[in-house]
Formats: structure tokens, C-alpha cells, sequence
């Protein structure tokens, strides 16, 4: 069974620089604050980034989704929740909670991909590394690239027998 522990918290505390004039968090600051919980996340698995660069592998990010729940306010410390999402053969996806004081204020996930340093092409990631990111798994969490089913139009009959388009339930 996988671990439901966060593989890292990581902790932000908002400056000046991270609000917009109302004083909430920007949005653009959300994924600097993710990436940043991220390099921290192998930090912690790995004892230093560089581990990655002396087997010739690094990461790159190739997609991210951020739903924003709540606004953060300058000197709120946000604590992010870090978890492997997804674990492919080439793609590694991370999950990220943001909170402040256990209010949500933001959800989202990174995708990256192994590629290698010295040819630049997506490469598999290493086994040494993925022993490290599969006990971090969440066992029920949904594929990022899951897409909800299409809403449908269908054709019923009224009492006066013409047909009337209607929505499909979901």
C-alpha cells in the first residue's frame, strides 16, 4: 500500500513582493512557490540536488494545473504538502496542497519529465530514483490528465410528442 504521507512540507512565508495591491497572494506566485517545494522535495529524498546531475538526469517541466481556493495574505506562513502523483516510465507527477492555518488556499499538480543532461531527450528515470518516489504515492489519487466525460445532448419527447433537445446528467 502506498505511503499517504506528504513525501515533503514545505513552508512559505508571503512577503510584499507575492501580493497584488488588495494584499492576496498573485497568482503567478503560486507556481514559483510549487517549484521551489519541489526542489525541496528531492532535496529531502535525494540529500542534495546535484545527486540528479551526477547520474546524468534532471527534470523539466512540461505541465502544471493550479486551482486557487482561498486568497493568502502577506505574512501568512503557506505550508505545501508535497506527493507523488503519477509515476511513468519517463514523467514524474507531483501533487501540491497549499494551506494557511489548514484553510486551503491553493491545489495543483507538476508534471516533469527525465531527460538526460548531456543529449537533452526525455530519458527513463533511474531506479535508484524511483525506489524513492514510489512508496510517496497516493493509492486513490486520479491521473492528472484525467478528463471529465463530455456532456451529452440528447433528443426526448415531449407530452406533445415533438422532440426537444435536453443535457445529459453527468
Amino acid at each position: 500500500m502506498a505511503d499517504p504521507r506528504p513525501a515533503h512540507v514545505h513552508r512559505v512565508r508571503v512577503r510584499p513582493v507575492d501580493c497584488d495591491r488588495q494584499g492576496i497572494v498573485h497568482a503567478s506566485r503560486y507556481p514559483v512557490f510549487f517549484e521551489a517545494a519541489m526542489v525541496e522535495t528531492l532535496r529531502s529524498l535525494l540529500g542534495s540536488y546535484k545527486e540528479l546531475e551526477k547520474h546524468g538526469v534532471d527534470f523539466v517541466m512540461a505541465e502544471t494545473s493550479i486551482r486557487y481556493l482561498s486568497p493568502a495574505r502577506f505574512d501568512d506562513l503557506i505550508r505545501i504538502n508535497v506527493r507523488v502523483r503519477t509515476l511513468g516510465t519517463t514523467t514524474l507527477t507531483m501533487g501540491f496542497d497549499a494551506d494557511v492555518d489548514g484553510t486551503a488556499v491553493a491545489t495543483g499538480w507538476n508534471r516533469y519529465v527525465s531527460f538526460g543532461t548531456p543529449e537533452l531527450r526525455s530519458t527513463p528515470i533511474p531506479d535508484d530514483f524511483r525506489r524513492l518516489f514510489e512508496p510517496r504515492r497516493r493509492p486513490t489519487e486520479p491521473s492528472p490528465r484525467t478528463v471529465p466525460a463530455a456532456r451529452t445532448t440528447s433528443r426526448t419527447s415531449s407530452p406533445t410528442g415533438t422532440s426537444s433537445p435536453t443535457r445529459a446528467a453527468r
